[in-house]
């Protein structure tokens, strides 16, 4: 008889094989329920809702100071990754030519845990010399697993409703940054992009986004982890098995949205879809999806972690191998 587990995941096409059972882990009847981020993480690590749930990086790695509180253990599987600087904006009055002059002034963010702010934060201040600890950051929402942020760091809560579950930005944000009271933002959900694109007062960060990011991959090697996927301890205390079998399905669905993705008819709406794939492999390489603890993995999560500690994240930098169940693979 299988063992019954729910799963919450992205709609991503890297997950879209265990999305529509054409791929099913061995020993397992899976339900998966699609849900969109936000909602599925607080989900998780406040109800645990889900016995295995794809989750924030940074939350987890939060998570890690309190297992008693958050009884769950992550397999190395990566399903979002993404680099971020095009993810951040700036109010053209506020008249910022690089990273550095946001020291003294107000940027807004979704939370202080956001994964995504976590990398462009620590981007930012080690690569662009921003010093974080001289910025009035504004967040719109409390964090998913609560810490203590040291005093250093100056951060105030946007006024208005928080919208902790919320799938459109509360006008709050928003409004903050078009009206001009912030001078940068960042939105990792991408929800301001077009909005920033056919705005008169408002910008991308980096006049040429994907230059920087391909800079910055060349320069380290990384392509920044948005999200792992967890699974509860008491399942992995009576069926050790379970997180093999989940990262062998994981690795399988990867690989046929892989293979699907190199036809150039891939069933796509982006027209060039085929080129800008060769593009991305030729930056990349083949193998920017790995999952396991890989020499490149472990580098993104060791730059990770390091960001964490920085910004009050985490208590200690862990090393990779105490994060992630064994499977001893990777693929």
């Amino acid at each position: 008889m299988s063992l019954e587990l729910s799963l919450s995941c992205g709609t991503r096409d890297l997950n879209e094989a265990l999305l529509t059972g054409a791929v099913e882990p061995t020993g397992i009847d899976l339900t998966v329920i699609p849900e969109y981020p936000p909602r599925r993480h607080r989900r998780f690590f406040e109800r645990g809702d889900f016995d295995v749930c794809e989750v924030s990086l940074a939350s987890y790695v939060s998570s890690r100071s309190a297992p008693e509180e958050y009884p769950f253990t992550a397999i190395p599987v990566f399903p979002a990754k993404r680099f971020r600087h095009s993810f951040f904006f700036k109010h053209t009055d506020a008249d910022i030519k690089e990273p550095a002059d946001l020291e003294g002034r107000k940027v807004g963010c979704q939370s202080w845990q956001t994964t995504a702010n976590v990398w462009v934060r620590g981007i930012m201040q080690e690569h662009y010399d921003l010093d974080l600890t001289e910025v009035e950051w504004y967040r719109r929402k409390e964090d998913d697993v609560p810490v203590d942020i040291p005093e250093k760091f100056d951060i105030r809560t946007i006024p208005g409703p928080q919208g902790g579950e919320a799938i459109v930005e509360p006008n709050d944000f928003r409004d903050m940054f078009f009206d001009g009271e912030l001078a940068a933002a960042m939105d990792p959900a991408g929800s301001f992009f077009h909005d920033v694109l056919d705005a008169e007062n408002a910008e991308l960060f980096f006049e040429n986004p994907i230059e920087e990011e391909r800079a910055y991959y060349e320069e380290t090697g990384i392509h920044p982890i948005m999200h792992t996927v967890a699974i509860r301890d008491e399942i992995l205390e009576e069926h050790p098995w379970v997180a093999v079998n989940l990262f062998d399905a994981y690795c399988e669905s990867r690989d046929r949205c892989l293979d699907a993705n190199r036809s150039p008819s891939t069933n796509t709406s982006i027209t060039w879809a085929h080129l800008h794939l060769d593009d991305q492999r030729e930056v990349l390489g083949e193998d920017a999806w790995e999952f396991g603890l890989t020499d490149r993995t472990t580098r993104e999560v060791e730059t990770f972690v390091e960001y964490a500690v920085d910004q009050g994240l985490a208590p200690r930098a862990y090393d990779p191998a105490e994060l992630f169940a064994d499977v001893s693979v990777a693929r």
